[in-house]
């Protein structure tokens, strides 16, 4: 199952990865140099600093929460990434890089939409950006797409709720 697991993701998902590790994200830092005339470069989930990538995808104080919440989900010794290629490559998110699994790339990769889907829901139609409504949408989405998907689907939602290592490709 593990093999295929990333094309078991939508297009949107890949998309999203790919437009992100290349840091071509409309992020607010980014429209702002290129002269997009906004009211604030913000960040709208936390308002505490500027929105870059980074910031957005990694150091917003609330996005550092949701990550501690997911590495907590999955029993994951809470090592941040040093940066955006990390995340989306799977270089230092475990603790042990020898138990790194396909599954788990998804689970970064679907985290890291989820963030940019919901602060794109906050900015443009006002709702608010929460981590138990983001980890909840994390938790579900991931096990539908890699379910359903998946050629062999086999995942089971209480076991993916309370033990999702379970899932793992040790080899």
């Amino acid at each position: 199952m593990a093999s295929t697991l990333r094309n078991s993701l939508p297009s949107k998902i890949k998309i999203f990865v790919w437009r992100a590790r290349l840091g071509r994200l409309p992020v607010k830092v980014e429209l702002d140099k290129r002269g997009v005339n906004l009211d604030s470069v913000r960040c709208n989930i936390c308002n505490n600093d500027i929105e870059t990538m980074e910031h957005m995808i990694l150091s917003c104080p609330k996005v550092k929460e949701l990550w501690g919440r997911v590495m907590s989900w999955w029993n994951s010794g809470i090592n941040m990434y040093a940066n955006r290629d990390s995340m989306f490559l799977g270089k230092g998110s475990r603790s042990d890089p020898n138990a790194y699994s396909k599954i788990w790339q998804c689970i970064e990769w679907v985290c890291g939409y989820s963030i940019w889907r919901n602060r794109n829901l906050s900015l443009f139609e006002k709702k608010d950006w929460s981590v138990p409504m983001t980890l909840n949408e994390i938790q579900v989405k991931s096990f539908q797409w890699i379910n359903n998907r998946s050629k062999n689907p086999s995942l089971d939602w209480n076991v993916w709720l309370s033990n999702p290592n379970s899932y793992e490709d040790h080899g």
